[in-house]
């Protein structure tokens, strides 16, 4: 086996890698699909659309000429969640990880006095995002796709099934539920008290390394693939981006960020937090991906040039350079990036964004560069919880869209203050994918260091920016309670 086909099927698209075993990419391939937001908190995706991208990223390999493969290794976005029916066929849309429609039932978790032993033992924080509270959602107000529901699934889980019939998720997958037993391995006793979903209905728990029995015989004649073609389980997007980022050793932490973004270690146990929930993902056997995630990433880019300025580029790298004759800080402009509540630090759904400090000599210029440093804050404030619950200053990785300009990078460096280590262009997710599979079958894929670049912080630029911070972090504690009367007033507005 020379080359293993790395799927990563993310948020915005799907992208595969062709990944020869010394590391190089032999051909790539990418195919975007849209969210759709039905209403106030639904965020969802159609999960055909999504197999069909998964389908044309194969295709696009098996079509080409002198290019061959012999394992599928996939890679898969976290706390999706759908149901199918016994047929097979999707009977709810895909919910995503930024739908916050189960709001009121993450608060009656909390409630209860049961949210901090769920996190505990499952490793991951009660919030609208975790597939246990959309499940409580659908049993509060969608009972019939609970009883209807022959599988609940991710949506890497529904692609393996279709290519496979077979029902297998990984652990790291599993464990980003919120009603996955991280010591057990097995779906968790304690949350079915709340979800009563019996555990036959979800898939069955395995290694990112394990493989499917067979790819079914229809999809090899479609796909034109080799008849002993493998599909192995592989991991979740996060996960797989820690490996993908050359960061599983002691002292390394992995920056991510792209359409959403997340800061990770990859620790031999877990890390629990009280007032800064540290989430904690079953990599493999032995290995921890602990960290914490922010749901406001380069999405925001997005929102703004389509809704605020018009005149800004939706080009990220573009977007960034528009802002460049604007000196650090945003002459005083703060904001809060929340548009889409917040996981980490303070898992908090009702937290929403925030322009502070405007003033007259403020332009949309103004607006778009401190719309980039406050998710530079965000990932900051992420970074400095991590660091505290570890006692240590690690080195930086750095994956994601953002490796795409280097004035954001810098900006970032110049925020954190810290000396940024960037991985090539190639997606994280994707490699790590490649990397899983190739240790599937015994092989060591060699990651190209040699591809990778420093960034390092203007440490006067640096001390403006550390003044800044510690005014912006002390804007959330002092909206919390204001975020919670918003949420209450929406609610009104609703009904």
């Amino acid at each position: 086996m020379n080359c293993v086909l790395a799927i990563d099927i993310g948020t915005t698209s799907t992208k595969c890698l062709l990944v020869g075993k010394e590391g190089s990419v032999l051909h790539q391939h990418q195919n975007f699909y849209p969210t759709h937001y039905p209403q106030s908190g639904f965020a969802e995706q159609d999960p055909e659309v999504i197999f069909q991208a998964v389908l044309s990223c194969i295709s696009s390999i098996t079509q080409s000429p002198n290019k061959s493969f012999s394992t599928i290794c996939f890679s898969g976005a976290m706390h999706s969640l759908m149901a199918i029916d016994k047929n097979g066929e999707p009977i709810t849309p895909l919910i995503i990880w930024a739908d916050t429609r189960s709001v009121d039932e993450a608060i009656e978790l909390k409630k209860l006095g049961v949210a901090q032993q769920l996190y505990e033992s499952t490793g991951t924080p009660v919030h609208p995002m975790s597939p246990l509270c959309k499940l409580l959602w659908m049993k509060q107000h969608q009972p019939e796709i609970i009883l209807k529901a022959f599988r609940f699934l991710s949506i890497k889980e529904f692609v393996i099934y279709k290519l496979t019939n077979e029902f297998l998720v990984d652990y790291s997958t599993a464990s980003a539920t919120g009603f996955f037993d991280l010591k057990r391995k097995a779906w968790s006793e304690f949350a079915f008290q709340f979800h009563q979903v019996p555990p036959i209905k979800f898939s069955l728990p395995v290694s990112i390394y394990d493989s499917a029995k067979e790819i079914l015989k229809d999809w090899i004649d479609k796909l034109n693939l080799d008849s002993a073609c493998k599909i192995i389980v592989g991991s979740s997007d996060g996960c797989a981006a820690q490996l993908g980022s050359d960061a599983m050793e002691d002292g390394f932490l992995s920056l991510t960020l792209g359409t959403s973004g997340a800061v990770r270690i990859a620790s031999a146990k877990k890390i629990i937090g009280t007032s800064d929930l540290i989430f904690n993902y079953v990599f493999d056997e032995s290995t921890f991906v602990c960290g914490g995630a922010t749901n406001n990433g380069a999405a925001l880019l997005q929102w703004y040039s389509k809704n605020m300025d018009q005149n800004a580029s939706t080009n990220l790298s573009k977007f960034v350079n528009q802002v460049l004759h604007i000196p650090a800080g945003a002459g005083g402009l703060l904001f809060l990036p929340y548009l889409l509540g917040e996981r980490a630090p303070m898992y908090d759904a009702d937290a929403r964004g925030v322009f502070f400090g405007i003033s007259v000599e403020h332009t949309n210029f103004h607006f778009q560069r401190a719309l980039l440093e406050g998710i530079c804050f965000a990932l900051k404030s992420i970074l400095i919880s991590i660091e505290k619950a570890t006692n240590t200053n690690h080195k930086i990785k750095v994956s994601g869209g953002i490796t795409h300009s280097s004035a954001w990078l810098q900006m970032l460096s110049n925020i954190l203050g810290r000396e940024l280590i960037v991985s090539s262009e190639n997606d994280a997710s994707a490699m790590g994918a490649a990397l899983i599979g190739f240790h599937a079958a015994g092989i060591e894929m060699k990651i190209d260091r040699k591809t990778q670049s420093t960034i390092t912080p203007d440490l006067l630029v640096n001390q403006k920016y550390e003044d800044l911070f510690k005014i912006w972090n002390g804007l959330y504690p002092s909206l919390e309670h204001s975020f919670q009367l918003l949420a209450e007033f929406r609610k009104v507005c609703r009904s």
